[in-house]
Formats: structure tokens, C-alpha cells, sequence
């Protein structure tokens, strides 16, 4: 039961977060890294039980900033296969605190993977 409030809030959360970052400016981020990582408790199907971690990092007015952009879940060796490093993403980052990036899929049609927005 706790699990369910908790993956609610979590829910709840990224959603606002989306809707905020929706009117934030665009950046074009490179991916440096990916990791294929475990769901482990949070797997909602034996098949489903991976993700891809995708670390990314833009220039904004010559200052670095980064983040990271998760897939939805896939297989092990689907998410293997899928994790190289080196496309693009486009960011959403906050004006005001630029640290606050937001990666939204309608943004992001090209990526070899499917990503989770917010």
C-alpha cells in the first residue's frame, strides 16, 4: 500500500514538472553516457525489468549544465542494444535556474529509445 502512495506522489510530481517545463526554452543536449540499470521492485513485468539511464550535457551561455533522461522500461537486451551513447536530446530548462532541466518525448521524437518526460 505505501508503495502505491509513494509511486503516486512520484507520479503526481513528474507530472507537474512536465507541465511547468512545457513554456521553459529549448536546448539541444549531447548524450555522454548511458547505463542500463535494473527496476527491480518497481518492474511491473518480468519482461519490462530494465531502463536506460542517459546522462546529457549542454552550454548555455558558456556555462555547462546537465542531467539525465530514463527510457520506459524494456528488456535487458533491448536496452543493450539501444544504449549507445552520442545523439542528441532536446532540454527544457528553467530561465530563471537553468540547473532545472526537464526532458519531454514530444520533444525527443529520434532518440533510438522511447524516454519517460519530466
Amino acid at each position: 500500500m505505501i508503495d502505491s502512495i509513494r509511486r503516486s506522489l512520484r507520479e503526481s510530481a513528474r507530472k507537474k514538472r512536465v507541465k511547468i517545463a512545457a513554456v521553459w526554452p529549448q536546448a539541444q543536449a549531447e548524450i555522454n553516457s548511458c547505463k542500463v540499470l535494473s527496476l527491480g521492485e518497481e518492474a511491473e513485468s518480468f519482461t519490462q525489468s530494465d531502463y536506460i539511464e542517459a546522462a546529457f550535457s549542454f552550454i548555455l551561455n558558456g556555462e555547462y549544465y546537465g542531467g539525465y533522461v530514463n527510457s520506459v522500461a524494456m528488456g535487458r537486451k533491448e536496452a543493450e542494444k539501444l544504449a549507445g551513447g552520442g545523439p542528441v536530446v532536446n532540454v527544457r530548462y528553467d530561465p530563471a535556474n537553468p540547473d532545472k532541466v526537464v526532458v519531454l518525448a514530444e520533444d525527443n521524437p529520434t532518440l533510438p529509445f522511447a524516454i519517460v518526460s519530466g
